[in-house]
C-alpha cells in the first residue's frame, strides 16, 4: 500500500480519490477550510445505470505527512494557491491539469518528480465529497510512470498507458480538448448542440486541425484523422467543464486550453484564425475580456 494525496476535489479529484482508496491505497483529499468543514469523510460515486459506491477517504487543507504519490486536480487557476497547502515531502508529482502551462510552476517547486498526465474521464461534482462519473472507464495516460503510480492504479481499476513523450501525452488531449470544450461553451450546450449549428461544427473541426498543427510543430506525435474521428464520432451528450463553468458563471479554463494553440501558433508562424473566433465567442458568453495583448 502506498500513500496518495489528492490535491483538489472536484469531479476528476474525487472521482480519483474514491478510486484509490477502494483499491487499498492510502488516500488523503486536500481540501479548502470551507469544502473541509462541510465534508463528511465519505466520497460518494455515482456511476450512471452502475451501481454507485462510498468510501472512507480521510482529508485535511494541508499535506503536512510525507506522500508518495501528489496527484493535482485543480484547475490551472487555483493551482499557486493550491500548493500552498503541500508542507510536506512527496515522492512523485502527477498533475491532470488541461493545458501545458501548468508544468513551469510545478517544475519550479518539485524538479523532474513531475510527471506529465493526462486523464480521459467525464466526472462531475454535484457536492461536497459527491462526485457523478458518466464515463465508462478512466484512464490515465503518463509521460512515464513509476512502479508506484502503476501499481495503485491497477489495483484502483483504472487503466495507465504510457503515452511517450511529455509533448505526446499533453498535446494528444489539447487536440481534443480544445475544439470540443470551445465549441461547446459556444453553444452552451452537449456535443448535439454543436453539430446542430453548421458554422460552429466548420469551427470546431477547423481548431481540431490547427490544434495539430500547433502540436506537430512542438514536437509532439499527433495523428489528425484520429482526432477528427474522435470529434465525429463522440456521443452527443458530450459535455466539458469548460461549458460547465461558464454556464454557472464561475471561472473557466479558457486560457489554460486556448492559450497553447494559440500561443504555439503565433510561436511557429501557424495562424489559428477558428480558435481565435471560437475563443472571441466563448469569451463573449463568458462575459470575461480579452487579455491585454490578446489577438482577436
Amino acid at each position: 500500500m502506498s500513500r496518495h494525496a489528492v490535491l483538489g476535489a472536484g469531479g476528476v479529484g474525487l472521482a480519483l480519490a474514491a478510486a484509490l482508496a477502494r483499491g487499498g491505497e492510502d488516500v488523503t483529499l486536500l481540501l479548502r477550510p470551507a469544502a473541509l468543514a462541510r465534508y463528511g469523510g465519505v466520497v460518494g460515486v455515482q456511476q450512471g445505470l452502475r451501481a454507485g459506491f462510498t468510501v472512507a477517504v480521510p482529508a485535511g487543507t494541508r499535506l503536512t505527512e510525507p506522500a508518495d504519490v501528489l496527484w493535482v486536480c485543480v484547475k490551472h487557476p487555483d493551482l499557486p494557491g493550491a500548493l500552498t497547502g503541500v508542507a510536506a515531502d512527496v515522492g512523485v508529482v502527477v498533475p491532470l491539469l488541461n493545458g501545458t502551462g501548468h508544468l513551469p510552476p510545478l517544475r519550479d517547486r518539485f524538479g523532474d518528480r513531475v510527471i506529465a498526465g493526462a486523464i480521459r474521464i467525464e466526472a462531475t461534482r454535484t457536492a461536497v465529497g459527491e462526485v457523478r462519473q458518466d464515463s465508462l472507464f478512466t484512464e490515465i495516460e503518463l509521460a512515464g510512470a513509476p512502479e508506484v503510480v502503476v501499481k495503485a492504479l491497477a489495483a484502483a481499476g483504472i487503466g495507465c498507458t504510457d503515452g511517450g513523450s511529455e509533448a505526446d501525452v499533453l498535446w494528444r488531449k489539447l487536440t481534443l480538448l480544445a475544439p470540443l470544450a470551445l465549441a461547446t461553451t459556444c453553444a452552451a450546450g452537449p456535443l448535439d448542440a454543436v453539430r446542430a449549428d453548421e458554422d460552429l461544427t466548420r469551427l470546431m473541426l477547423a481548431c481540431a486541425d490547427e490544434a495539430c498543427a500547433a502540436g506537430r510543430a512542438e514536437g509532439a506525435r499527433l495523428d489528425r484523422g484520429r482526432v477528427l474521428r474522435a470529434l465525429t464520432r463522440a456521443p452527443g451528450r458530450t459535455r466539458t467543464s469548460l461549458q460547465r463553468d461558464v454556464e454557472r458563471g464561475a471561472p473557466g479554463e479558457l486560457d489554460a486550453i486556448a492559450g497553447p494553440v494559440r500561443e504555439a501558433g503565433a510561436r511557429h508562424g501557424i495562424p489559428t484564425p477558428a480558435t481565435d473566433e471560437l475563443v472571441r465567442r466563448a469569451r463573449h458568453d463568458a462575459g470575461t475580456p480579452l487579455p491585454a495583448g490578446t489577438r482577436e
